[in-house]
C-alpha cells in the first residue's frame, strides 16, 4: 500500500502548507503552470526544491483545483511502480484520469527506475494531467529526459540562496532596497551570509552551520551518488568534495590530484564527473572562440554552495568572494595563457564577450588590468567589469564594481 496521507497533507480541508516566504524561482514555476510539458527541477540538496512545489501546490488550491486533484509523492522511501501509484491514488480519490485536471508531483523520481518511459505512457495519453518531478541527480535526470522525453520535458536548475533572498528571508529586504542607506548593516549581513547560503540555517551560528553543510556532502558522497555509480570509496569522494572546497578555483591536473587522493587519475576523473552531475562542484572551461578547443584546455572547478569554503578553518576570503562571483555569475568560461596572463571569468553573451575579474581589495593596481588589456585587443569585447571590495568606478574602458552592489543587481 502507498502510504499517501503521509503526503499529501493538502488533501485536508483547510490546510496549507506552511511556507509563507518564497524564493524568486517560485514564479518561474508558475510561468510554466499552463503548459503541457513536463517541469523537472533539478539542483542541490538542500536548496528548496520540494518547498517550492509544496508552494506551488498551495497556489493551485487558492486558484479553486480541488485538493484531491493535487497528488505529491516522494521516492525517497518507497519506491512503488508508476502503474501502481497512479492506480491507487484513482481508488482512493474517486478520480479517473483525463476526465479531469490533475497534477501530480513527483520528488526523488531518479529512485524510481525506468521513469521517464513510465510518466510518458501518462503524459501521451492524458491531456489533462500536468507533472512536475524534481531530483538531485541532475545526470539521471537529463539523460533519462533526452532519452524518452525529448520535446515533452522542460529543464529547469534551482540555485543556492542568493543574497536578496537571503536578506528576504532574514526579514531584511529593506537592505536591499536601500544599501547606501545602511552600508554597516548589509556589510554585516553579507559577512553572515557567506557563510549560509541554505534557507535552513541563515540564523544558525557558524558551527551549527558547518555541521549543516558537512550533513549535505556526507549524504551527497555517501548516499546519493553511490546509489545511482559506481563508487568504490565514498571517502574519496568526500576527500575530493573537501579539496575543492579548501582551494575554489584550482586548476585541474587528474594526475596531481589523484595523487593526492590516492586514486588513479582515470577514477579521480570520474569521481569529478560524478560531482558534478550532483551538482555540488562546477567545473568551467579556458575560453577558445572554438568550444572543441576550450574542452581540450585546462579547466577550473569551483564549489557550487560557495559557503562550503569555510569548512577550511584556513579559508582565504579572497578565493572564497571569487567562488560566490563564479556561481552567482553562472560563469562557464576562465581565461589562462601559456604565459600566465589570467582572467578569472568570461561572460559570454551571444556574440559579445565581457572579461570579469575579481579583486577584493580597495587598491585596483594598474597592472592588474594587463589581462584583461590583453584580452580585449584579441576579442571583440563589451566593457570589462572589475568586482571590487568597496571601489566603484566607470568610464569607456572599465567598470569597477563593489560586490555586494553587484550581488544586489543580479
Amino acid at each position: 500500500m502507498v502510504n499517501f496521507e503521509k503526503f499529501n497533507r493538502h488533501w485536508e480541508n483547510g490546510f496549507f502548507y506552511p511556507y509563507e516566504k518564497k524564493r524568486d524561482y517560485f514564479e518561474v514555476l508558475l510561468g510554466y503552470l499552463n503548459k503541457k510539458q513536463i517541469i523537472a527541477l533539478t539542483g542541490l540538496r538542500r536548496t528548496g526544491k520540494t518547498v517550492l512545489f509544496k508552494q506551488v501546490i498551495n497556489y493551485l488550491i487558492k486558484e479553486g483545483i480541488g485538493r484531491k486533484n493535487i497528488l505529491y509523492f516522494s521516492f525517497d522511501e518507497q519506491k512503488p511502480s508508476f502503474d501502481e501509484l497512479i492506480k491507487e491514488y484513482g481508488q482512493i480519490t474517486s478520480l479517473e484520469l483525463g476526465k479531469e485536471e490533475v497534477f501530480i508531483f513527483l520528488d526523488e523520481v531518479q529512485k524510481l527506475a525506468n521513469w521517464q518511459d513510465q510518466i510518458k505512457t501518462y503524459y501521451d495519453n492524458y491531456e489533462k494531467v500536468k507533472f512536475f518531478v524534481s531530483g538531485s541527480a541532475t545526470l539521471f535526470i537529463h539523460k533519462k529526459a533526452h532519452e524518452s522525453l525529448s520535446g515533452r520535458i522542460f529543464l529547469l536548475d534551482l540555485p543556492i540562496l542568493s543574497f536578496k533572498e537571503f536578506l528576504d528571508f532574514k526579514g531584511k529586504k529593506e537592505l536591499a532596497n536601500n544599501p547606501k542607506m545602511f552600508p554597516d548593516q548589509i556589510q554585516k549581513e553579507f559577512s553572515a551570509y557567506l557563510k549560509r547560503n541554505f534557507i535552513d540555517i541563515i540564523n544558525e551560528d557558524d558551527e551549527s552551520a558547518k555541521e549543516y553543510l558537512q550533513g549535505i556532502i556526507n549524504k551527497i558522497a555517501f548516499e546519493d551518488i553511490p546509489q545511482l555509480f559506481p563508487i568504490e570509496n565514498p571517502e574519496k569522494l568526500k576527500a575530493l568534495i573537501t579539496a575543492i572546497y579548501s582551494n575554489p578555483g584550482m586548476l585541474i591536473n587528474y594526475e596531481n590530484l589523484g595523487k593526492d587522493l590516492g586514486l588513479s587519475s582515470k577514477t579521480t576523473e570520474k569521481y569529478l564527473f560524478y560531482l558534478i552531475q550532483a551538482k555540488i562542484v562546477k567545473k568551467i572551461y579556458n575560453y577558445s572562440k572554438n568550444f572543441l578547443t576550450s574542452e581540450k584546455k585546462s579547466k577550473k572547478v569551483y564549489i557550487t554552495a560557495p559557503c562550503m569554503c569555510f569548512l577550511n578553518d584556513e579559508a582565504e576570503l579572497s578565493k572564497a568572494i571569487e567562488n560566490l562571483v563564479c556561481i552567482t555569475g553562472n560563469f562557464d568560461f576562465f581565461w589562462r595563457t601559456p604565459q600566465k596572463d589570467e582572467i578569472d571569468f568570461i561572460s559570454k553573451k551571444h556574440s559579445l564577450l565581457i572579461p570579469v575579474e575579481v579583486k577584493y581589495s580597495n587598491k585596483i593596481n594598474p597592472q592588474d588590468l594587463n589581462a584583461i588589456n590583453k584580452f580585449s585587443r584579441k576579442n571583440k569585447t563589451a566593457t570589462p567589469i572589475i568586482i571590487t571590495k568597496e571601489t566603484e568606478q566607470e568610464n569607456k574602458t572599465i567598470k569597477m564594481i563593489p560586490v555586494i552592489k553587484w550581488l544586489l543587481e543580479k
